[in-house]
């Protein structure tokens, strides 16, 4: 099942040379592998365990979350704006699906 994700910049349009952050939010359970269901089994573990941004294709910031990581969580970079460009995220999880998100950086 693919993972959705939603990226959006903090500001959205920030001025040359000014901090901004990504933030990307992935619809996913990440199931840590130690709850039970209401049969008292386990519940087979499956989250997010790699980050990876790119900016124009080039890799600009990875993480590497673990089984900790809450339901459907939300990671933030923050970055320092030089030229206008597309930022994509791409996200994978212990059961090898993926997803991606993208935004644009425009200049103010």
């Amino acid at each position: 099942m693919a993972i959705r994700v939603i990226v959006r910049l903090t500001p959205a349009k920030p001025k040359a040379g000014e901090e901004f952050k990504l933030q990307a939010v992935a619809q996913h359970p990440n199931e840590p592998g130690t709850r039970r269901d209401a049969e008292g089994k386990i519940i087979p573990a499956n989250y997010i365990n790699l980050v990876e941004v790119y900016f124009e294709g080039e890799k600009v910031a990875e993480a590497r979350p673990g089984p900790s990581t809450s339901a459907n969580p939300l990671y933030g970079f923050k970055f320092k704006a030089e030229k206008p460009g597309t930022f994509t995220v791409k996200l994978k999880d212990t059961s090898g699906d993926t997803g991606e998100g993208t935004a644009k950086l425009e200049l103010a």
